[in-house]
């Protein structure tokens, strides 16, 4: 074998031409250097080559010919370097600037290429950084589970946000005083416009309500239930059908989606429709009853545009210490009401949409103004409703 593994040197040393030629660089050559570093010259490789064999030959007398040649190649790229293929950050920006005629340099050329790549991005179409009105719900959809499509989810999301808010606090179902100024003004000339015709319309008929003696200011609504107990089959007397029937309205009201809580005017048009004998749709009906009804409020003299609802009365009753029954109770109350009433100027019966914030400021140390209370006072609001709707 040792004859062999002569030959084998011999066979590499003569495949390369001038093998035994004088070297015309004077370096000496350390073979157990260049055993570990990859060669730099044609000399350097032969000599390499040489130190593979005779390693070889001192480690087994038995050495195959596939395995000697695997041994060469893995010497010889054993100092391979890994090649980098990630596309760096600024590889847009490099095109760009190699597409320009470079008369910047690129640190000049980079924050301007980015701030106009940002504006093109920005007019593309208009920022709207306001709060969408679903963005809470779009979030509680995020964190559920996904069963439901977003438009099947909304209403259910809905309806369980309002039931909790319905249950913190008694439900109101007031009358917005501004339906009678409505209709009152439809029956006018108008020749004065809506916004000037209001104030003048409530200054008058809080005269004339504060010159009625007794004052009665509740704003009974009795319209739809008597219209309601005509309906029915009267197996119960008209006082003790209206609580109930009250009760029944209230429930359908709240149950309803989105929840409206306030009384629609359309209410009565729709009772008066179920007691007709539906000879025309319900859209033919509704103009024709409400002109009938202008017609006969505009026929009253004087005309009587309080409108009491002992709700109001009989909630505050129930409030005090019932100290007096409800009939001594109901004038004192309603006489209050009035004097709080006509000492505001200009009247305005509407509850405002910000009611429940300026409880709750009236409620606080006052720290800050109202302007800046409000804002906090609603992210808060929601930040809770969200809340409650995660849980």
């Amino acid at each position: 074998m040792k004859v062999a593994t002569k030959a084998a040197i011999w066979v590499v040393l003569s495949s390369t031409a001038g093998a035994f030629a004088p070297i015309n660089s004077p370096k000496k050559y350390d073979t157990a250097l260049l055993a570990k570093e990859a060669a730099i010259s044609r000399e350097e490789d032969l000599l390499l080559t040489l130190k593979v064999i005779m390693d070889h030959a001192e480690r087994s007398s038995t050495v195959s010919k596939e395995q000697f040649i695997q041994q060469i190649e893995e010497s010889k790229k054993s100092k391979l370097e890994p090649i980098d293929v990630s596309i760096p950050y600024d590889a847009t920006v490099q095109l760009a600037y190699e597409a320009s005629d470079k008369s910047l340099s690129f640190d000049e050329f980079k924050p301007k290429y980015l701030a106009q790549a940002v504006a093109e991005v920005v007019a593309k179409q208009p920022i709207d950084v306001s709060i969408p009105y679903d963005a809470t719900i779009q979030l509680a959809y995020e964190a559920s589970d996904k069963s439901l499509s977003f438009d099947e989810f909304k209403p259910k999301y809905l309806a369980q946000a309002v039931a909790e808010v319905v249950a913190k606090q008694p439900i109101d179902v007031s009358i917005p005083y501004d339906a009678t100024v409505q209709l009152a003004y439809e029956a006018s000339d108008k020749s004065l416009s809506f916004d000037e015709f209001k104030p003048k319309y409530l200054a008058q008929a809080a005269a004339e309500v504060v010159a009625k003696q007794p004052i009665d200011v509740s704003i009974p609504y009795d319209a739809t239930v008597q219209l309601a107990y005509e309906a029915s089959d009267k197996s119960l007397s008209f006082d003790e059908f209206k609580p109930k029937y009250l009760a029944q309205a209230v429930a359908e009201i709240v149950a309803k989606q989105p929840i409206d809580v306030s009384i629609p005017y359309d209410a009565t048009v729709q009772l008066a429709y179920q007691a007709s004998d539906k000879s025309l749709s319900f859209d033919e009906f509704k103009p024709k009853y409400l002109a009938q009804a202008v017609a006969e409020v505009v026929a009253k003299q004087p005309i009587d545009v309080s409108i009491p609802y002992d709700a109001t009365v009989q909630l505050a009753y129930e409030a005090s210490d019932k100290s007096l029954s409800f009939d001594e109770f109901k004038p004192k109350y309603l006489a209050q009401a009035v004097a709080e009433v006509v000492a505001k100027q200009p009247i305005d019966v509407s509850i405002p949409y910000d009611a429940t914030v300026q409880l709750a400021y009236e409620a606080s140390d006052k720290s800050l103004s109202f302007e800046e209370f409000k804002p906090k006072y609603l992210a808060q609001a929601i930040a809770e409703v969200v809340a409650k709707a995660g849980q």
